[in-house]
């Protein structure tokens, strides 16, 4: 009897072992769980903070470049896709990169009368009573760059008016303006041309005036133009003009906006980009 009930206290000595071994190690791997749930989380924390640090790069590098464009109209500083300008935030691990190119192409955009723009597929929807039939329209004849042969066309709803500016001075390496552009218009149309520049302001009359003029009339526009030109449509019916580079000769293309783009890095990773594009052109 006393054999007996000693095997029975060693069985439960050896189940009692065998329990602890198992909540031991039920503890921990809920132990080497959480541990590596708090890791992950720690680098997934880490991750986004340094993203959040990139993007505030991105954003800073964008905002101080709109400002000077908007404000000063002046980029000469803001850098060309090689080499672009380059900056830092406080703490040095923050950095960003800028450059700016010109927009020489358009998809086709026609504004109604309250300013509401829409964008369209096809040059025929231009002439459609149901789409762009009753608006006044900005494209081109095909894709592509804004070339001589491929021109800028603005529609014009009567009394409506167009304006482009070539204002914005641009890096002295970065092939942006043409040198001169035309504006051409049919025959005894109702309206005006106003050109402002540093020198001072031309009114034409597109009724009594050729139906094409050049701007500038002499030298060219450079790197630093400051030119706002002025299309209005003083007739009561629709009126196309055709505006473009002077002259057909490679790299002769109008740009119709610029393009801003700022890289946020962390420790020269975690890349973010923010484009902004900014139209030289409006309709009202």
């Amino acid at each position: 009897m006393r054999h007996y009930l000693s095997q029975i206290s060693k069985r439960q000595e050896g189940i009692a072992l065998v329990l602890s071994v198992l909540v031991l190690s039920n503890l921990l791997m809920i132990t080497f769980i959480v541990t590596d749930v708090i890791l992950r989380i720690g680098k997934t924390s880490r991750e986004i903070g340094e993203s959040e640090a990139a993007y505030f790069a991105a954003e800073t590098a964008i905002e101080q470049a709109v400002y000077k464009i908007e404000k000063e109209r002046d980029g000469s500083e803001i850098g060309t896709a090689v080499p672009p300008d380059i900056g830092f935030l406080n703490d040095f691990k923050a950095t960003w990169r800028r450059y700016l190119s010109p927009i020489n192409t358009t998809p086709i955009i026609c504004v109604d009368d309250n300013n509401v723009s829409y964008i369209y597929t096809t040059v025929a929807d231009v002439s459609d009573p149901l789409k762009g039939g009753n608006k006044s329209c900005l494209y081109t004849a095909t894709a592509g760059n804004i070339t001589k042969g491929n021109p800028l066309k603005v529609k014009l709803r009567g009394t409506k008016s167009f304006e482009i500016n070539f204002n914005v001075a641009v890096p002295a390496s970065l092939n942006f303006y043409p040198p001169s552009i035309d504006i051409d218009w049919p025959n005894n149309t109702p309206g005006r041309i106003v050109i402002l520049s540093a020198t001072g302001q031309e009114v034409i009359d597109t009724m009594d005036s050729p139906s094409q003029k050049k701007i500038p009339s002499s030298g060219q526009f450079g790197n630093t133009p400051n030119y706002r030109i002025r299309v209005l449509n003083n007739g009561f019916s629709d009126v196309t003009y055709d505006i473009g580079p002077h002259n057909s000769s490679p790299g002769n293309i109008m740009p119709v906006g610029i393009e801003i783009v700022g890289k946020g890095y962390f420790n020269n990773q975690k890349e973010r980009i923010i484009v902004v594009d900014k139209k030289s052109w409006k309709i009202y």
